[in-house]
């Protein structure tokens, strides 16, 4: 093991501020973060076939501005990261991360907000078509919201947001998307502790290099819910009904339920709970017209193909649930358990074109996986500006028709130094 320059760097100031706050006793829109993370991993790239335990050491630079001015609030942060592998150096990369807002109130009732990010980083080693050769992902996103009422029963927000992700591996490129979306939504605040909230969204997605569909058009309908139940516990819920439709027209389309609630509970004991539930849907479409040939009797025939379509109707249910108990004011120990389910509806279909031959039959087929994860850390305060934490994971994977089964563990360190 080694310690990089801002790991020592991290080490240098701490031992600088003890004792005392390093930050002025006024009150400062900046901050500045440095951080080392250290992550072992007995099965990088999450294949029981291919199994390589590696170290890897990511250095982290951040800076953050924070300020309210009146009315009006503004935020902005840039983050450099340098991630280095010990012996699969082709994953080697320098992740980059700048992000901006700002929300203002005028007149009595209004309400506006705008956001922008940029992200580039290296996509998980597992989510990659061809595992072992690095896919950085880059992605941009920009929106902002009108919102009409502020402080009182009611209120209407509309909504517009635009994003963009490439990926640098030529075997993930067909996931290359523009998407876009708008959203308007009616709040009714029943009290200060409760209000719900219905409204719709449109989403467009335009895939430049999928050969199968040029464009996905998802209609959500949104109700969701925040709850302060009480002074100790907190309640968010949303319940969306969502319908796709694709470019060609005669791709089959898909609706469904989605959904998400999370629970947290801080009772005034040194234990604090957290659940989580989320149940998403996906429909990937695939299509190839191309000729076949087959051998017959009478020699080589030929089948032309309309159509050779793969419909997947996917369903990924998850449950996270966790607990933290804060020893004393600087050590706290966690439990998290994770788990996912996986379900695919697979539809297979031909159309043949040969004289008076009837289109095959399609084929349909169900594929189902879990994943599981469980981790144990520990946090140090160990000054106002200097944290230390250790985590131990243990994860599983079943093996579906997309996903590859596989057992490991990891154990990840960090320091983060912060001046604010």
């Amino acid at each position: 093991m080694f310690l990089r320059p801002v790991a020592a760097a991290v080490l240098s100031l701490g031992v600088l501020a003890s004792g005392h706050a390093v930050a002025g006793e006024d009150d400062t829109p900046l901050s500045l973060t440095l951080a080392q993370y250290l992550s072992r991993d007995n099965n990088l790239f999450k294949d029981d076939q291919n199994k390589a335990a590696e170290t890897v050491s990511t250095s982290v630079a951040q800076v953050g501005f924070n300020k309210a001015y009146g009315r009006q609030t503004y935020r902005a942060a840039a983050k450099l990261s340098a991630q280095r592998y010990k012996n699969f150096d082709q994953f080697n990369n320098d992740g980059k991360d700048v992000s901006g807002s700002f929300t203002t109130e005028f007149l009595r009732d209004w309400l506006i907000s705008a956001n922008g990010l940029y992200n580039e980083s290296l996509n998980s080693i597992q989510n990659n078509a061809v595992r072992f050769d690095p896919n950085i992902r880059k992605y941009r996103d920009g929106g902002f919201s009108v919102q009409y009422g502020n402080g009182g029963t009611w209120a209407v927000a509309g909504s517009y947001d635009s994003n963009k992700q490439t990926y640098s591996q030529d075997s993930q490129k067909y996931q290359n998307a523009n998407q876009s979306s708008k959203g308007l939504k009616v709040i009714y605040f029943a009290s200060d502790a409760l209000n719900y909230s219905l409204g719709t969204r449109r989403v467009v997605t335009d895939y430049p290099l999928n050969g199968s569909y040029s464009q996905v058009v998802d209609r959500n309908v949104d109700l969701s819910t925040n709850w302060q139940v009480t002074g100790l516990s907190s309640l968010n819920a949303t319940l969306t009904r969502r319908s796709t439709s694709y470019t060609p027209s005669d791709i089959a389309g898909n609706s469904g339920w989605t959904g998400s609630a999370s629970w947290g509970y801080t009772p005034h004991g040194i234990i604090s709970y957290n659940v989580g539930f989320a149940r998403t849907t996906g429909t990937d479409r695939s299509r190839s017209d191309k000729p076949i040939y087959l051998q017959g009797e009478d020699g080589q025939k030929t089948f032309d193909i309309l159509s050779n379509r793969v419909n997947n109707n996917t369903v990924t249910t998850s449950i996270n649930a966790a607990a933290r108990m804060q020893v004393t004011g600087k050590i706290a120990f966690g439990l998290n358990q994770a788990i996912s389910h996986f379900k695919i509806d697979r539809t297979q279909s031909q159309i043949l074109l040969l004289g008076s031959d009837t289109p095959s039959p399609d084929r349909a087929s169900q594929f189902s996986s879990y994943y599981h994860a469980t981790t144990l850390s520990m946090e140090y305060a160990a000054m106002r500006s200097l944290s230390l934490s250790c985590s131990y994971m243990r994860y599983s994977q079943n093996q579906d028709i997309y996903r590859l089964k596989y057992t490991g563990n990891s154990v990840d360190c960090n320091a983060n130094f912060t001046i604010d």
